[in-house]
């Protein structure tokens, strides 16, 4: 495997996690009664996607095929999202915080992997996800006040 591919690689499981966010957020945001909820997931969902057509785009910059679907990890994350999301604002916030926090991490476990240019891109993108774990941190710390 050549060291373009494996950027290539790289990226597409960067890829997957920025689809699998997106698909989580778009599909609990109208199951979710609180409104501020609501409205945060509806806008990380939009920073996801935002995100994923960036990788999509720098992995075709590289030559490579960008992957198109989260698979099966996607649709059982879905699932408990959807479960999450119908037992309340707590449970959701907990789930999506510990996801957004492990795409953090997979992001940095990852970034020395890549070339200079998808390094500066990855970066952008953590500064992003990084608010998204402050914001529901927030959220969260409101939930147990409020409780």
């Amino acid at each position: 495997m050549g060291e373009q591919q494996g950027y290539i690689d790289t990226l597409n499981e960067l890829l997957k996690g920025e689809l699998m966010a997106m698909e989580i957020y778009k599909e609990t945001q109208a199951l979710q009664g609180d409104e501020q909820v609501r409205e945060m997931l509806q806008q990380f969902a939009a920073d996801h996607e935002e995100h994923a057509r960036l990788l999509a785009q720098r992995i075709k910059e590289l030559g490579g095929t960008p992957i198109t679907s989260a698979g099966m990890a996607g649709t059982m994350a879905g699932l408990w999202s959807k479960i999450n999301a119908l037992r309340g604002p707590a449970h959701l916030l907990q789930q999506v915080y510990t996801g957004e926090d492990r795409g953090v991490h997979a992001y940095e476990d990852r970034i020395d992997e890549l070339d200079p240019q998808s390094q500066v891109l990855v970066s952008e993108i953590m500064s992003t996800d990084h608010d998204h774990l402050k914001r529901f941190k927030e959220r969260m710390e409101t939930e147990k006040r409020e409780q």
